[in-house]
């Protein structure tokens, strides 16, 4: 977890999750490059996780319309299923 702001607070991280499942891809953002994880991924994680502020994380993501139907395709029927749990709870 990488602190950031004023104290040290959870609140105030980035967390870094480093997993040999994930392949990042570069993006370039205020002139430099980042790896971010795919969208697929971090809906993966974040429905495996299944908490609180991930449910939050995952309406928001599906809010912005970045979960399309492709992703969503690619999701085990386990995590489908919780995705459709996420939708009805809105």
């Amino acid at each position: 977890m990488l602190l950031y702001g004023e104290g040290d607070s959870a609140e105030n991280a980035v967390r870094l999750v480093f997993n040999d499942n994930f392949a990042p891809e570069t993006k370039r953002t205020l002139g430099e490059e980042v790896q971010v994880i795919p969208i697929a991924d971090l809906l993966r994680m974040k429905l495996s996780a299944f908490r609180d502020k991930d449910r939050v994380h995952v309406r928001t993501m599906d809010t912005a319309g970045l979960i399309t139907t492709g992703v969503e395709k690619k999701l085990p029927a386990e995590l489908r299923v919780r995705l459709q749990q996420v939708r009805e709870t809105e």
